[in-house]
């Protein structure tokens, strides 16, 4: 069985030449950024959930039930959404305050959040944007997830494409090969198994002059 510390590893050297390639001047499959992002799709910031429904049609599906966000809602979602060839699952979040959107999140989880996909939307996403504006990673302790994210900023928009992965090696605190105690509940047995440590591929795009949305690199 492959050692998990050394598959940590190999994730994180995946990731760190990924960076290393964005932080190049002119990398190969880049394209000049547009002038401007209005939104996300036909979406436009400070739409109501009326007339987001009216502006992207058949793309968006009713959640069931309002799933809360800090300050912000979602009542309204995206069950399919394909970027660069990948599937992900958005939602539309709406200012609590105001009832209208405040941003747009896709997210791709498990077995479908892998570094080469995380790689692959990256590469989609410059195609599109141009060269990220900002490039931000951070291999945390403790437990805490390995972060990777780009940012691109434009006038209106603000893109964030993050990739985390909770299955560190300081989170992975049990050797995989021990015995399990039949006393110790099925929760805290999956709390320490790998394939129980979530990894997600998050993408967001919000109204640029949130600036609480954007805190840049940590």
């Amino acid at each position: 069985m492959t050692n998990p510390i050394i598959r940590r590893q190999t994730l994180a050297g995946r990731l760190a030449a990924l960076l290393l390639a964005l932080a190049v001047l002119t990398p190969g499959g880049a394209t000049a950024a547009p002038a401007d992002l209005a939104g996300w799709g036909a979406a436009r910031w400070g739409m109501t959930g009326p007339e987001l429904e009216e502006a992207l049609g058949d793309a968006v599906a009713a959640l069931p039930g309002r799933w809360l966000y800090g300050g912000a809602y979602a009542e309204l979602g995206l069950p399919d959404v394909e970027i660069g060839g990948l599937a992900f699952t958005g939602y539309l979040q709406m200012d609590a305050k105001t009832d209208r959107l405040r941003q747009v999140l896709l997210e791709r989880r498990r077995v479908g959040a892998t570094p080469a996909a995380f790689e692959r939307l990256v590469e989609a996403l410059e195609v599109t944007y141009g060269k990220p504006s900002l490039v931000c990673s951070q291999a945390k302790r403790g437990g805490a997830p390995l972060d990777y994210e780009m940012i691109w900023r434009f006038a209106t928009t603000t893109l964030h494409a993050k990739f985390l992965d909770f299955s560190t090696t300081a989170a992975f605190g049990r050797d995989p090969q021990a015995g399990i105690d039949p006393l110790t509940p099925e929760r805290e047995v999956r709390r320490n198994l790998r394939r129980f440590m979530p990894r997600r591929i998050l993408l967001r795009f919000h109204d640029s002059r949130e600036s609480d949305l954007d805190r840049g690199c940590p």
